[in-house]
């Protein structure tokens, strides 16, 4: 079931937050960019709980994925040359960027951006 330090999935939910802002650094996040995230971030904690993959693997991996999600939102950022702000157009860039990679390979993100999930253009 739920491993001890998240038996509240709004814990979860915020350490991941706390993730995202840690990854962002200085660079600011605008709040609707910050909105979209944060509905991202519980979409992917509400299929965790669906799948029953709280196990401390799982919580490394969801950290890890949204880690590599940031990464790809302040590359969008520098490509869209606006490298010290994100926001929801970088956010959506960002989205058809993993859109793209994910028709080619079995790109995953899980739980934020599962392959099976990926609708096609």
């Amino acid at each position: 079931m739920y491993t001890e330090p998240y038996l509240k999935l709004s814990t979860l939910e915020d350490d991941l937050w706390q993730t995202a802002l840690k990854t962002a650094g200085p660079i600011d996040i605008s709040p609707a960019c910050a909105e979209s995230l944060r509905a991202w971030i519980a979409i992917g904690v509400q299929r965790m709980e669906r799948q029953h993959r709280l196990a401390p693997a799982d919580l490394a991996m969801a950290h890890s994925n949204l880690r590599k999600f940031l990464d790809l939102l302040k590359k969008e950022a520098v490509f869209l040359d606006n490298p010290n702000r994100l926001d929801n157009r970088v956010f959506h860039a960002a989205r058809g960027r993993l859109r793209g990679q994910a028709a080619v390979s079995t790109l995953t993100l899980w739980p934020f951006w599962p392959h099976n999930f990926v609708s096609t253009k």
